[in-house]
């Protein structure tokens, strides 16, 4: 899809930050300053193969496909240790195939890039990257506004480099910036780049508890040939300027909880247009609960500002509850449930809804393979175009391949 030339001046301009940032970190990890130490280095491998059965693959309210699917995942994590650096490369490779559906199979492939340096005692820079070339057919981030007809490819780059200072024992500071750039092969969807920093400052208040206080600017830029507005209009842009204010509560090792609340600025730009402003609320929560030895609870919820593939940025409310109970040495329960909704959007689809609910049990058969089963329940609702539900089952096998580990530089 083309760009424009302001669209691609940016890119460039982000990518060029980005990459220069990520060289200037893996320079630091690889080499230090003085004599050379040695490294630990640890290659990591395993084979997954699930089969499944959904019966409506593309959560449709009508048209609904029901078809017995195939997916086969190599993937592999190659890291290294030194005492000042980490760094981690994981790379992920799906094959998913559907009987009598041939045209919405697709080979999809996954890169994470996780590194570390610290710079001195109080100093420290880190990178986290990501690369997907995925085929999406229903998800909660890519499609809660519509119901599509078919996959969808998307190639997303995703670069977040950051650094971190300690100011005192009780006072720290971290410098953020993220680049975020998702392009389609299809025309439902808008290719689009949303990038910016973070400043956030955190005050231990005891051993207990500590607040947090967070500044950010993000700018949502969708490419203008394929986000053509009304009357002729170009695409938008849209800049949102937020602030957090958070708490952080951790009476014991088993339990953790936390809070922040805020507010964005959001200013849309459109060429022959004013520009238009709001003020949307925005908050996060976090609770982690080792309720005993064997059942562990995690609660997330969150409110903000997100970008998205069709030409906009949305306001979304998210939810998650995870559960595990470790039933015995070999077997463990889990019950996975996430909601997501779009509470503002100028497209005409109005308020969309998404619910997934997925329990599973595990078996460890020997150390390095393992079973599973589950069951998952997905729901999309949207105002103006109706509801549909899938019902899925699948089976799991993982097999964990010998590690490999030797010293180096």
């Amino acid at each position: 899809m083309a760009i424009g030339g302001r669209g691609l001046r940016g890119v460039n301009r982000a990518l060029a930050l980005a990459f220069g940032l990520l060289v200037s970190s893996l320079c630091m990890m690889c080499f230090q300053t003085g004599t050379a130490l040695a490294q630990e280095w640890t290659f990591e491998s395993a084979l997954s193969q699930r089969m499944g059965y959904n019966s409506n693959l593309l959560l449709q309210p009508n048209d609904e496909i029901s078809t017995f699917s195939s997916q086969t995942t190599p993937e592999f994590t190659l890291s290294r240790t030194s005492p000042t650096s980490k760094i981690a490369l994981q790379g992920l490779f799906e094959f998913n195939q559907y009987i009598n559906h041939s045209d919405l199979n697709s080979e999809d492939q996954f890169a994470r890039l996780n590194a570390s340096k610290d710079l001195s005692e109080r100093s420290k820079v880190s990178f986290r990257g990501r690369f997907d070339r995925d085929t999406t057919l229903e998800s909660e981030e890519e499609a809660t506004d519509q119901f599509v007809n078919d996959s969808i490819r998307l190639y997303r780059w995703d670069a977040n480099p950051s650094w971190d200072y300690l100011l005192s024992p009780i006072d720290r500071l971290n410098l953020s910036a993220r680049y975020l750039r998702t392009t389609y092969d299809s025309p439902e969807k808008t290719d689009y780049q949303d990038y910016g920093p973070t400043v956030t400052y955190s005050h231990d208040l005891s051993e207990l508890a500590s607040v947090t206080a967070s500044l950010n600017y993000s700018r949502f830029e969708p490419d203008q040939t394929d986000n053509e507005g009304l009357d002729g209009d170009t695409a938008e842009s849209q800049d949102t300027y937020g602030g957090l204010f958070g708490y952080e509560y951790h009476p014991t090792e088993r339990f953790t909880i936390g809070g922040a609340a805020g507010l964005n600025y959001n200013i849309t730009h459109r060429e022959n247009r004013k520009d238009q402003d709001s003020i949307s609320y925005r908050f996060q929560f976090n609770m982690n609960y080792q309720i005993n030895e064997q059942t562990n609870a995690q609660v997330t919820l969150s409110r903000d500002t997100e970008p998205t593939g069709d030409g906009e940025e949305r306001t979304r409310n998210r939810g998650s509850v995870n559960l595990s109970y470790q039933l015995s040495e070999l077997t463990a329960l889990s019950l996975n449930t996430s909601y997501v909704d779009d509470q503002e959007t100028q497209s005409e689809d109005g308020l969309s809804r998404y619910l997934t609910v997925q329990p599973a049990v595990t078996w460890n058969v020997t150390e390095d393979l393992k079973f599973q089963a589950s069951y998952q329940f997905r729901y999309k609702n949207v105002e103006s175009g109706g509801s549909a539900y899938d019902n899925a089952a699948f089976i799991t096998l993982r097999y964990a391949l010998p590690d490999f580990n030797w010293s180096g530089f």
